[in-house]
């Protein structure tokens, strides 16, 4: 049975790498706090447990920084034609 607390919610993370920055879009469901869940996966975006929590982001292997920049609430309608484009975490 599906658990129908669950909300739809649409994140970018940004990603800077020494003078270069790129945003990545993604979507994902939870039934819990959607900003702690976008922060977790910041924390490990570069598969890395261990990231070094900075005030600009999560540091990866010392030079690269990640950080969530945007979580947004979107319906159900949405999240479905959105999935078609954006990768679902």
């Amino acid at each position: 049975m599906k658990n129908k607390n669950k909300k739809h919610y649409f994140a970018t993370i940004n990603e800077q790498q020494g003078e270069y920055e790129h945003t990545t879009k993604y979507l994902f469901t939870t039934a819990g706090d959607p900003f702690k869940y976008a922060d977790k996966v910041s924390e490990t975006w570069y598969g890395d447990e261990e990231s070094e929590l900075t005030d600009n982001g999560h540091r990866h292997n010392g030079e690269i920084i990640s950080k969530t920049d945007e979580v947004k609430k979107i319906s159900l309608e949405h999240f479905n034609v959105l999935k078609k484009y954006l990768s679902v975490l």
